[in-house]
C-alpha cells in the first residue's frame, strides 16, 4: 500500500501560519520596517568601542579650537559606529578635582527587533546631544589659565576601569605643554632626568594610571620651536609607556590626519 500524499492545501496552511508567526513575533511598524529589520540582521560588526576625548581649554589653545580640533571632531564623528560609547571632557587647571564629561553617549545598536525609522532617530538624537556638547566647548572664547594633561590621565583610567568589552580610545586635543603650579614646560628644560624624576614620584605616589590596551591620539600638539617640540613628544611617550597606553608616533602631532584608518 503506497504512502498518502501530502494534499497541496495542507503545505500552503502551513506556509501561511509560519508567515504569521514570524510577523507576529517581531513588533514592527510597517513593511518598510520588517525588510529594514532583516536588512541588519546578520551585517558584519565591528568591536564597538569606548573613546574619551579630553579637549584642552586653556588660553594658548583659542585658536587650535576653532580649527584643529573642530577638524579633529568632523573625523571622530565620521567614525562613529553603532554600540560605541564617547566621552567627552575638558582639560583645564582643575581636571582632576571637578572633571564632569561634556557629554556621555552610547549610540544605539542596530537590532532585529527596532525598524529603521525608530533606529535612525535614535541614531540622529545621539549625534546630535554629541554635536551640541562638541559646538559648545569649541565656541568657548575665554581660555583657562592652566592645563593639567597629566591628572586628566588618570579620569581617563576611572572612564576605562569598568569597560571590558569595548575597545578603548583616548584622544587629547592638546598642545600638550603641561602648564600646572607644578611643571610648566614652557619654561623648564623637559630633559630625559626630569621626566624620570616625575614617573618615579607619580608612582611613589601610586598616581600612573592604568591605560593599558588604550590605543592613545594626540593632536594640537605644538611648541615654541621644533627642539622643544621633540622634547615634550618625547616625554609623553614616555610617560604613556609608563601608563601602559598603545602609544606611536605616528599618532601624535598638530592634525589629527588619520583617526582609526590604519591597516
Amino acid at each position: 500500500m503506497g504512502i498518502e500524499e501530502e494534499h497541496p492545501m495542507k503545505r500552503w496552511i502551513i506556509k501561511i501560519v509560519f508567515v504569521m508567526v514570524i510577523c507576529n513575533i517581531m513588533p514592527l511598524s510597517s513593511v518598510e520596517g520588517k525588510s529594514d529589520s532583516f536588512w541588519k540582521f546578520g551585517k558584519d560588526k565591528k568591536q564597538a568601542r569606548v573613546m574619551a576625548v579630553f579637549v584642552d581649554m586653556s588660553g594658548s589653545t583659542n585658536k587650535a579650537r576653532r580649527t584643529v580640533y573642530r577638524n579633529a571632531f568632523d573625523k571622530i564623528m565620521e567614525n562613529l559606529q553603532d554600540g560605541d560609547r564617547i566621552v567627552i571632557g575638558t582639560i583645564t587647571g582643575r581636571s582632576f578635582i571637578d572633571f564632569k564629561p561634556a557629554v556621555d553617549v552610547e549610540l544605539p545598536k542596530q537590532s532585529i527587533w527596532v525598524n529603521r525609522i525608530t533606529y535612525e532617530q535614535n541614531q540622529a538624537k545621539a549625534k546630535k546631544k554629541i554635536n551640541n556638547a562638541v559646538e559648545y566647548l569649541l565656541s568657548t572664547k575665554r581660555g583657562t589659565s592652566h592645563t593639567e594633561i597629566i591628572n586628566s590621565l588618570n579620569i581617563a583610567d576611572r572612564i576605562f576601569h569598568n569597560e571590558k568589552k569595548r575597545q578603548k580610545i583616548l584622544v587629547i586635543l592638546s598642545d600638550m605643554i603641561q602648564d600646572s603650579r607644578e611643571y610648566r614646560f614652557d619654561r623648564i628644560k623637559v630633559s630625559d632626568t626630569f621626566t624620570e624624576k616625575i614617573i618615579k614620584k607619580r608612582k611613589k605616589q601610586d598616581l600612573i594610571p592604568n591605560l593599558q590596551t588604550v590605543k592613545v591620539y594626540v593632536a594640537g600638539a605644538s611648541a615654541a620651536n621644533t627642539k622643544k617640540f621633540r622634547s615634550i613628544e618625547k616625554f609623553w611617550k614616555r610617560y604613556f609607556a609608563a601608563c601602559g597606553a598603545n602609544f606611536s608616533k605616528h599618532r601624535y602631532g598638530h592634525t589629527l590626519l588619520e583617526f582609526e584608518n590604519e591597516t
